[in-house]
């Protein structure tokens, strides 16, 4: 049965570690792109496509190789700064250019960093990226042993 996104999102909001991933196939990146919208504007987030970002500012493109997930962070915070969801679509090419060790900790940000205790992380985080095994085989739980990664298609649509 379909999970209903604002149920989700309302849960989301009762848990100290406040970031989950959807991910779908490339070639639904678009379906994503509009839901993520969608869920923003009926919801009062705000959406971040991170590689538009990238590309509208020259100084952040000459920066890619060396842009570290701790950069990245602190992007995150600076965004969500008076809102009370962040949508940070498109990532996946800081991913591709990052080590494994880059790419463990920018996981480890979603499980247990991203602190709703923490004044600078008191919005909702939602990363959406391309469906890979890495991101299908992360293990993110909730406080009740649920996962916190989800497929784009375990949601109900957004009208």
């Amino acid at each position: 049965m379909p999970i209903e996104i604002f149920d989700f999102i309302n849960h989301l909001s009762r848990e100290r570690y406040r970031a989950a991933i959807i991910h779908t196939s490339p070639e639904l990146g678009s379906s994503m792109t509009q839901f993520c919208q969608k869920l923003c504007q009926q919801k009062g987030g705000k959406y971040l496509d991170l590689l538009e970002y990238f590309i509208q500012s020259p100084e952040l493109s000459e920066t890619i190789d060396r842009f570290s997930p701790e950069k990245l962070r602190g992007l995150l915070i600076e965004q969500s700064r008076g809102e009370s969801l962040l949508i940070l679509d498109r990532p996946d090419f800081l991913l591709d250019t990052w080590r494994n060790p880059e790419r463990k900790d920018f996981y480890r940000l979603i499980a247990d960093q991203w602190d709703g205790y923490k004044d600078s992380m008191k919005a909702k985080l939602i990363v959406a990226l391309q469906t890979s095994v890495e991101i299908t085989d992360l293990k993110i739980l909730d406080v009740k042993g649920q996962s916190r990664v989800f497929r784009l298609i375990d949601f109900n649509a957004i009208a």
